[in-house]
């Protein structure tokens, strides 16, 4: 096999509380995170040498300012591989955005590169490397459905919830997950417990999501709160930012309701995905147990 291409998903932060800042200048976190279908596309293929990245969003670095360039070259040293790979990615999912697009695509790279060197490496062992690339890369050896400690590294696999829909709403400006964390006042935080919401039905799911980063990336951008007044107008169960932000989802039981919405919401300049929750990780067939 000379080439692979795997799907990258997008993920939500169904919870997110900030427990507080670390030694280290990072926060101690805690999150519920689920897999979503929406999905970039990440094309690996055996060729020359070295490392070579390309991205079709202009805003995307390509090269070795890639999180994938990254996870390609600590995968190619891992494996003491002798050939080199080209990577290019076809973006979906919105960037810097809070649906941890560049980790999944990180996670993907490092999923076929798996299976394109034989490297043999298992999930733990690949998440081992993503924690070194980003927060969020190691859920996606853990999804589609995981609790989330320390700097999101330490993952808890969870039994998916029931079957629902997700109404993804982009406002069409990114964020920095940087700028936000600076910015957050820590007194104000609620430090919810994110396991509270796990086993629970998908109404009651959405009736308590959270997220402290919120009122960081909503106060400067008053739209979030009113693109998650639109989502309950249409009809969600419930509707929070995601991650850093600025995409707002919001929680449909069916697919009729949350297109409709969708449809209802396509025409506000803003970029509208409708795509069911996960209960598999398109990912899982790539490493190890």
């Amino acid at each position: 096999m000379n080439e692979i291409t795997v799907m990258a998903p997008a993920k939500i932060n169904l919870c997110l509380s900030v427990l507080g800042r670390r030694s280290d200048g990072y926060h101690d976190v805690e999150m519920v995170m689920q897999m979503v279908g929406l999905y970039d596309e990440v094309l690996i293929s055996r060729k020359g040498t070295g490392v070579t990245v390309y991205c079709d969003a202009a805003s995307v670095p390509s090269g070795e300012g890639n999180i994938v360039w990254k996870a390609a070259a600590a995968l190619l040293k891992r494996s003491r591989a002798d050939s080199g790979v080209a990577i290019s990615i076809k973006k979906n999912i919105p960037v810097a955005a809070g649906l941890g697009g560049g980790s999944s695509d990180a996670a993907a790279a490092l999923c076929g590169l798996n299976i394109l060197l034989d490297a043999g490496l298992s999930r733990e062992e690949l998440a081992g490397i993503g924690a070194g690339l980003g927060m969020d890369v190691p859920f996606f050896f853990h999804g589609p459905f995981a609790l989330a400690r320390g700097r999101g590294e330490l993952l808890t696999r969870l039994p998916p919830p029931p079957r629902f829909w997700v109404l993804l709403v982009n406002p069409g400006f990114e964020t920095s997950t940087a700028w936000v964390y600076q910015n957050i006042n820590l007194r104000l935080t609620k430090k919810v417990d994110c396991n509270n919401i796990v086993g629970l039905s998908v109404r009651h799911i959405a009736a308590n999501v959270h997220n402290d980063l919120e009122t960081v990336t909503a106060a400067a951008h008053p739209v979030i709160l009113k693109v998650e007044e639109a989502l309950m107008d249409q009809g969600a169960l419930g509707a929070r930012m995601s991650g850093s932000g600025p995409t707002v989802f919001g929680i449909f039981e069916t697919e009729k309701g949350c297109r409709a919405a969708a449809d209802s919401l396509s025409g506000r300049n803003w970029r509208v995905f409708p795509v069911e929750a996960l209960t598999a990780s398109p990912l899982e067939v790539y490493h190890t147990k």
